[in-house]
This record gives C-alpha cells, structure tokens and sequence, in this order.
C-alpha cells in the first residue's frame, strides 16, 4: 500500500469515528425536551391547556424529574406533592424525593424506565413511555402515603385527574376519576391524650387552627371541630370536664370521650338533651355536629334538620370516625376543579366505608376544614384568600405522656 493510500484510507476513519462521536453526542443532548417542547403534548394527552403561571418554570432542557414533575401538576397533583414536601422538611423523611415517592407508589405507577432515569434528560424517545402513563392515569389513579409520629398516623390519599373546564365542585353526574384529597389522623385516643382547645384559652375568640395548635405545649396533631355562628359554637361543647355551651341543638349527633379511651358515637335521632343526661358525665369532651354519616358498618340516612345546601352539594369535609380500632379525624378537600371537588354527605357516607370506618359523624366543613401535624398543615384551604379561617376551638392532640386536664 502506499503512502497516499494509507493516508486516504486513515481519512476516511478518522471521518467515519467524528461522525460517529457527533452522532452520539447529538442523539444524548439535541433531543432533550424543553418545557415549550414538552407541555402541548401534554395538554394533547390531557385535553385541556392550563395557565402558564400554574406549572413550574425550568430554564435549561428538562430531566424525567422535570417532565413527571409538570405532568403531575399537570393532572392536578401540585398540592400532593406540596404535602409530601413538608413531610420531607421533617427529620425522618428528610432523605426521600417527594416526586420520587409519589411517582413510585402511585397506581398506575411511574414506568421503571423513567423512574430509572429520573435525573437524566428526558429525551423524545421517553415521551411515548409517558403519554401512555398520561392516559392511563387520565382513566383511574390513585395513591396514597402514611407517615407516623408519637401515637399518631398522618395518611394522604388522592385519586383522579383534575379538569379546568369543570366547576368548582366536578360534575355530580359524571363522577369517573374526579380529583379528591383526603388527609386522616388515626390515633389510639388512649395513648394519645386529645382535648378540646377553645381559642379563648390563647386570648383571642377566634384564631385558626394552626395558631392554636402552636400556642399549646406538646402538639402533635389537629384539626377543626364542630359547627359555630360568629365565635359561639351551636349544639353542645364539653371540653375538660366542663360545658363551654351547654345549649343541646335537637335531633344532632355528637361524639365523646375521655382520657381512659372510652369513646362514645351519639345518635342524635336516639337522645334526648345531652346536658341532661348524666349517663354521659363520664365523658370529658363533648362536641356536637351531624349528620351521623354511618352507624355500626350501614349508612344512615338521616338529615338531621340540615338544610340542603349542606347535605347536597359538594364541599370541604371533617368528620371523626373509628373502625373500632382507633379514631380517625379526617378532612375531604373540596371546592378546587383541580385538586380536590369535595363531597356531599352522601359521597361522605361512601367514602368513610371504603376508608373501613364502622360509625362516622361529620363535623364542620367548608373553609373551616383542616388538619394540621407536627407543626405543617397538610390540608389546602378552600377560601378565595387561600388562608386558613379562624375557628373558636380545635381538637387538639398531644404527644404520649403529655399530662392533659381532667
């Protein structure tokens, strides 16, 4: 061979392994999505836009973490993930990604292939794998995720894609994979010692529950109580052995308990005036509210004078309930086309025997529904200003051992 041989052969290796080098750099980092890229195929997938100023803003090509992250706020998860990240800011999940963890135990969850490149870029050839997670969750997902801490258990549960063409409230017709959020403390109320908290005892009439959470020692868990006009709860109020208002409001249900956990669901169709009764002295907390929503595993239907605003429409939700085992207090966000749509009392009834619970009473809904733990409220207000609504009272949970007043 000679040398202009040789040396037109070299060439042309040379040339051959650039264009193979180029060709490996330019598949890895040219087809990395950007955001303006990415989001129309989402929105194709979803069927609906939603407002820039609603999705996270990234300035460079997007990793999976990127893309999952704006498919999920996308489908209306924004506040899970909000949720998640304040249990993070707590020492013991500080090592786990909210994103990570939600997309991982979601059903359907995140494919493998995605969740194993979640810092990498998200190239195009990713994009089918996700649009077809997209589309199935669009037809049923759900997820949920329990944290527990000092006697008591933080659990989170979503389900469904959000729609912003739709009201407030969803669509009580349709109802297929409507978004709901529910957050529940489940407590053993004997190894959890629980009062009734009036705001007056922090100097104020009124204050909302995260305030009157941190202004008491040794909180752990919270959440609002029962129905109130102005500053005045309406039905009977029992806190620490003592009648706050002892004013009984005909045919409402209640429920009582002590410190040596005995629990008691009272029906309001079955008692006549509480206040008068002394079979129920032994019981230090007492609050009223109603309707009962399910009674020993069956639904009650029972309006209890409610009117039907109240009974009919969707809202935000709290209510108490057991499954015999321990109490749950819970609340169903609602008012959000988005996040969560709420439920009517019947919607209420459904899901507290799906979550397991035996007797179950509602309490005060609305703006007023919250629950607040280890000092992060893990619930998202329904007022227009976003803020939590000040409330005259809390029921408050301490942490074991904490010694409580009789």
């Amino acid at each position: 061979m000679d040398r202009k041989t040789a040396l037109r052969k070299t060439g042309n290796t040379i040339l051959i392994l650039s264009v193979f080098i180029l060709t490996v750099i330019y598949s890895s980092t040219s087809f990395a999505m950007t955001r303006e890229e990415f989001l129309p195929k989402i929105f194709q997938i979803l069927e609906y836009t939603l407002p820039d100023k609603n999705l996270t803003q990234t300035e460079n090509d997007l990793t999976t973490m990127d893309a999952v992250r704006l498919s999920l706020e996308a489908m209306g998860w924004d506040f899970v993930i909000t949720a998640y990240g304040r249990a993070t800011l707590l020492p013991e999940w500080s090592e786990k990604d909210p994103l990570y963890e939600i997309a991982s135990n979601m059903s359907p969850p995140l494919p493998k292939q995605l969740l194993a490149s979640f810092g990498k870029p998200f190239t195009e050839d990713k994009m089918p794998i996700l649009s077809e997670w997209i589309a199935n969750c669009k037809k049923n997902v759900s997820w949920k995720a329990s944290f527990k801490s000092d006697g008591t258990e933080l659990i989170l549960k979503k389900r469904g894609v959000g729609n912003p063409n739709s009201s407030a409230n969803g669509d009580l017709e349709k109802g297929v994979n409507e978004p709901l959020y529910i957050a529940m403390l489940a407590i053993d109320i004997i190894e959890v010692p629980s009062q009734i908290i009036s705001a007056v005892m922090i100097g104020s009439e009124k204050a909302t529950l995260s305030t009157i959470a941190n202004e008491n020692y040794n909180v752990v868990g919270a959440i609002n109580g029962g129905y109130f006009a102005g500053s005045k709860p309406v039905g009977i109020l029992k806190t620490q052995g003592r009648m706050d208002n002892g004013k009984f409001h005909p045919k409402r249900s209640a429920f009582g308990w002590n410190k040596e956990g005995r629990a008691v669901f009272i029906d309001g169709e079955m008692t006549d005036d509480i206040s008068k009764n002394k079979s129920y002295d032994i019981y230090t907390e007492i609050l009223q509210a109603g309707p009962l929503l399910i009674k020993n595993g069956r639904v009650v239907d029972n309006s209890e004078m409610l009117n039907e605003n109240i009974l009919n429409k969707r809202h935000p939700r709290t209510l108490v309930g057991t499954d015999g085992k321990r109490v749950y207090w819970a609340v169903i966000d609602g008012r959000n086309n988005m996040h969560s749509v709420g439920a009517t009392i019947q919607e209420t009834r459904k899901i507290c025997l799906n979550l397991g619970l035996t007797t179950a009473l509602n309490l005060d809904g609305g703006g007023s529904s919250s629950i607040w733990w280890r000092d992060f409220t893990f619930t998202s207000p329904s007022n227009k200003s976003e803020e939590e609504r000040p409330i005259p009272y809390a029921i408050l949970m301490f942490k074991p051992g904490t010694p409580v007043k009789d």
